[in-house]
């Protein structure tokens, strides 16, 4: 199963989960909030399944006591947590740039200074996952290679 196919899957999961808060109509800021926090939380176990599913198919490909590929994903884990680290404090860094904005936004023209923050914010987070791609994919170059070396 694709991580997106399971993200799928459990969306209408964490959908169903929405806190009492949301029913009836309640809507507002705390209950849109909480929704989206069940979201996250739900494609994040998603994601956790999903990876465990890989890690698992993967060891199945070679004999019992073959420890070569827990090695090569353990260091993929390694090469990982740098530009994982990096991209999620670019994003922090937006998010807070994003609240700061949102806070000298006047009553005049609020709706329109919002909007203007949000999109500054996604833009700023789209740089920081485009920033993080070209560290992530030589992760999984050497991901490959390594695993190509336990099967030769």
């Amino acid at each position: 199963m694709t991580l997106r196919r399971a993200a799928l899957v459990a969306l209408p999961v964490a959908l169903a989960a929405i806190p009492v808060l949301c029913e009836a109509g309640a809507g507002g800021a705390r209950c849109i909030k909480a929704a989206r926090t069940d979201r996250a939380t739900c494609m994040q176990d998603a994601i956790e399944r999903c990876s465990k599913n890989f890690e698992t198919s993967l060891t199945n490909c070679f004999p019992a006591g073959n420890t070569c590929v827990k090695g090569c994903l353990a260091s993929n884990e390694r090469c990982l947590q740098g530009p994982q680290a990096k991209q999620k404090d670019c994003r922090l860094a937006c998010a807070a740039d994003e609240k700061t904005a949102r806070k000298k936004c006047t009553p005049a023209d609020l709706e329109a200074c919002r909007k203007d923050a949000a999109q500054k914010a996604l833009a700023c987070k789209q740089q920081c996952t485009g920033g993080a791609l070209p560290s992530k994919q030589r992760c999984g170059e050497a991901l490959n290679d390594c695993l190509n070396g336990c099967s030769g």
